[in-house]
């Protein structure tokens, strides 16, 4: 059953928040502890629960971009991955929360020789790109092996491709873990609350909510995932901004032992977390009619994940999911303010890289939104004049 919306108290709706954030996925969360950490006054708003919207998946997995053809993009990714486990170490000592992180590896099976010759000149990039010597992170070819019972051999008569850089985290316990350091920060939320309309008066931005009553704020933040393209192109006049994107997963118990990494066949993810789960997926789905349910596409995962990961046979399925992934029209995340705004701010689109990206958003965004520093560099492609085009809203 939905939660109750929270109630709005007089006193609520009369206070002034220096940040208000629509959206509390693990964008926002992010933000929102990055605000309150720089003194600002937050308040988090999500139509349903705080981090059970696209955030609460169920696949949780980390991977870098490979390594050929190297560019802003994937060292904006590389860095920010490569931070991931401090953020565990600090956000698990704030709350005491585990966030099921591992640094746990990837492997590709290989079938063709073509494959593994790509994958040989991807492992001479990585060891420049990834900075090995120092960093210790490399991309290698090994000969075929069943990895004790993990990897079907079947499918990698060239071996395997594997990485020691990808890692997994549990979605549902950092978004958890997330809102609690929000709380503990003494941030507000709002959940079950729906936002309605944004206005920019300059100096300031208010918001209206579904019940008819208005919040006002220093700067509003918009990152309600694929819920953020209609308000953006109903606050600019541009159409097509970005969609939503359905991806289906499920969860089972398997009892695998520890210390296994993520497979990966270019089709599905296999994904090892604690207490002897695995977490498969995902779909792809452009044109979808109910968010929520997942159907014969979920099961064609299952009969797939089956033929990659031999250990998965008998294993009980748990849980199936679906949800919508928001997907800007120019692929990459939008962020910054928009142009000629000092007062609305926006940072979405993550898609299916928005885990490892989040920390590193969050810091961009309160170093433009409180005046800091500049400590990190937004690739072009990111920033929300790109997306714009460079219009005038």
């Amino acid at each position: 059953m939905p939660s109750p919306q929270t109630p709005v108290t007089p006193t609520l709706a009369k206070q002034h928040h220096d940040v208000i954030i629509i959206g509390g996925g693990v964008f926002g969360l992010s933000i929102a502890r990055a605000t309150l950490a720089a003194g600002l006054s937050t308040m988090l708003i999500d139509k349903g629960e705080i981090g059970q919207g696209a955030s609460y998946g169920l696949l949780g997995a980390l991977l870098p971009h490979m390594s050929e053809r190297w560019n802003e993009k994937k060292q904006f990714q590389f860095n920010a991955l490569k931070k991931l486990s401090e953020v565990k170490v600090q956000l698990e000592e704030e709350t005491g929360m585990s966030i099921g992180y591992d640094r746990c590896g990837r492997v590709v099976p290989l079938a063709t020789a073509n494959l593994r010759e790509r994958h040989e000149i991807r492992s001479k990039e990585a060891e420049t790109l990834w900075n090995g010597p120092e960093t210790g992170y490399f991309h290698r070819v090994y000969e075929p092996s069943d990895l004790n019972g993990w990897l079907n051999t079947d499918l990698c008569p060239e071996g395997y491709a594997f990485d020691n850089f990808s890692a997994r985290a549990n979605p549902r316990a950092y978004c958890a873990a997330a809102k609690a350091s929000v709380e503990k920060r003494a941030g507000t939320l709002l959940e079950c609350t729906e936002v309605v309309d944004i206005k920019d008066n300059g100096n300031g931005a208010e918001v209206t909510l579904k019940s008819g009553e208005t919040l006002s704020g220093g700067i509003v933040v918009l990152a309600a995932g694929y819920r953020s393209f209609p308000m953006l192109e109903r606050l600019t006049g541009l159409e097509a901004l970005g969609k939503g994107i359905k991806g289906q997963a499920l969860i089972a118990k398997v009892g695998q032992a520890d210390g296994l990494p993520i497979l990966y066949d270019r089709k599905i993810y296999v994904v090892p977390h604690d207490g002897g789960v695995c977490a498969i997926g995902s779909t792809t789905e452009e044109e979808w009619d109910d968010e929520n349910s997942t159907d014969e596409r979920c099961d064609d995962i299952w009969a797939h994940a089956n033929t990659l990961c031999p250990m998965l046979k008998d294993a009980q399925i748990l849980q199936r999911w679906a949800g919508i992934r928001p997907k800007a029209t120019k692929r990459d995340p939008m962020v910054g303010f928009l142009p000629n705004s000092k007062s609305v701010f926006v940072a979405t689109g993550g898609f299916k890289i928005g885990f490892g990206l989040a920390y590193d958003i969050a810091q961009v965004s309160v170093e433009r939104i409180a005046g800091l520093e500049t400590t990190i560099q937004l690739p072009a492609s990111f920033e929300m004049a790109h997306h714009l085009d460079g219009k005038d809203w």
